[in-house]
């Protein structure tokens, strides 16, 4: 009986960011029963550079290749706020490098994982690949969630329908609403709502009503109408790295 992949490269090529080596790499293809809290059991997708280990691409900054102009980046570690635990990603860079993953099309990823969620970008930015990938990789899927930090950018268009953009600021999401797109935004517990956005049902404020995979509301202008807020999460939050956030919002917003 051959032996039913559990995770393979469906990408390796340059990074539409930069032109660097990157590759996609899609994890979790058939139920395991151990799943997220917060996003229950979804297909994972992994964008990271094919010949840097992900925490040498963050110090040097070429994690640019993946992550383009995200504010979450910081300097290297310091001021970091991206909510990813890296050791989830080191673990599939070496897998990677050992070989341990097979290479096939996104179509035939997307047959196998057919009837699944999936997530685009578990780490780094859909942007960085193209968009053929994810649209063959979806083509059997029951709904998927995907965020892209890159919407500014003409060539980040045809996420528009597969991504929500990810908003830091309330500037943010009136721009991004004004080019059509409904918006991911990261803002205080408390914040007043920028348009007709929604509390994420996932998360600790909205008492965790939904996971992912049963809310499906994130999948950029093919979901349901109105944009989605949640407040700002994951492990290097802190005071002082929240306030180094908001000082490169600063900075970004008068460039």
């Amino acid at each position: 009986m051959t032996k039913k992949i559990q995770s393979a490269v469906i990408y390796r090529g340059p990074s539409m960011l930069d032109g660097a080596p990157i590759v996609v790499i899609a994890c979790k293809l058939s139920l395991s029963g151990k799943a997220n809290r917060k996003t229950g059991e979804m297909v994972q997708t992994y964008i990271i550079r094919e010949d840097i280990h992900p925490t040498v691409a963050i110090r040097s900054g070429e994690d640019a290749s993946i992550c383009g102009d995200c504010v979450h980046r910081g300097e290297g570690f310091e001021g970091r706020t991206c909510y990813v635990s890296m050791n989830g990603v080191g673990s599939v860079f070496r897998a990677f490098i050992r070989g341990s993953y097979p290479e096939i099309t996104p179509e035939e990823c997307g047959r196998i994982a057919a009837g699944r969620m999936v997530r685009l970008g578990t780490y780094g930015d859909p942007a960085a690949a193209p968009a053929w990938v994810w649209q063959g990789l979806l083509a059997e899927a029951e709904g998927w969630t995907g965020y892209t930090h890159q919407w500014r950018l003409p060539e980040a268009e045809a996420l528009k329908g597969l991504c929500m953009a990810s908003a830091d600021c309330p500037e943010d999401a009136e721009l991004a609403h004004s080019m059509g797109w409904r918006t991911f935004r990261v803002a205080a517990p408390d914040a007043p709502s920028v348009g007709r956005e929604t509390v994420c049902p996932a998360s600790e404020e909205a008492g965790r009503k939904l996971q992912c995979v049963d809310c499906k509301a994130c999948s950029g202008s093919t979901g349901r109408r109105g944009s989605i807020r949640i407040a700002a999460h994951g492990y290097l939050i802190s005071e002082k790295n929240l306030a180094a956030l908001q000082n490169r919002i600063a900075v970004r917003l008068v460039a």
